[in-house]
């Protein structure tokens, strides 16, 4: 269920992001959360406007005009254009409170087969989750950053082989250590 929703989530990104304007260099729905949570007096961690996995290059951030709505923080999209679709990344950055209230979904979603490690990333504790589904090893994959006055989850999503019996699309799915790598690049918004 998770991983359709997710389908379904990150087609409704890439026809918004491709249809709809933005203010600028930037996306006026990520803008519009990024000056909610500036107003709740919190820090917005962001991977700048484009970022290179694998040969893909991963743009963005892009935010969504409805129904994304995260409680005490916000959620942003990468995507990368591959051969027939995209792939992509999500980073949500969560107030201590609204981590609170979703840590355990995160943490212990209650699947069998789910495994848990930690990572340092820019010489901090990171949790890795990593969710099986049905034959796949790796559903989905999350990234769990606490940064003290918010925690930042970054989430890549199985999405199926570019080729039958090929890998998946996504890069992350493929290699986890390439999430680590891209999260040491996580920083401040806007620098």
């Amino acid at each position: 269920m998770c991983a359709l929703i997710a389908i379904v989530a990150g087609g409704l990104w890439v026809v918004r992001a491709l249809n709809d304007e933005s203010e600028g260099d930037l996306d006026k729905y990520f803008l519009r959360d990024v000056a909610k949570v500036e107003a709740m007096g919190l820090p917005v961690y962001w991977l700048g406007t484009e970022f290179t996995v694998d040969d893909l290059v991963f743009r963005g951030p892009y935010g969504a005009d409805f129904g994304n709505e995260v409680e005490g923080g916000m959620n942003m999209h990468y995507l990368a254009s591959i051969d027939g679709g995209n792939t992509g990344l999500d980073l949500t950055v969560y107030s201590r409170d609204a981590w609170a209230a979703t840590a355990e979904k995160v943490l212990n979603p209650g699947l069998p087969g789910v495994t848990r490690k930690t990572v340092t990333v820019s010489g901090q504790d990171a949790q890795v989750v990593s969710v099986p589904l049905g034959t796949r090893p790796v559903n989905t994959l999350w990234l769990v950053l606490d940064l003290g006055d918010v925690v930042v989850l970054a989430t890549a999503g199985a999405g199926g082989a570019v080729s039958p019996g090929g890998p998946d699309y996504n890069p992350f799915i493929n290699n986890p250590d390439l999430l680590v790598q891209v999260m040491e690049d996580l920083r401040l918004y806007p620098q």
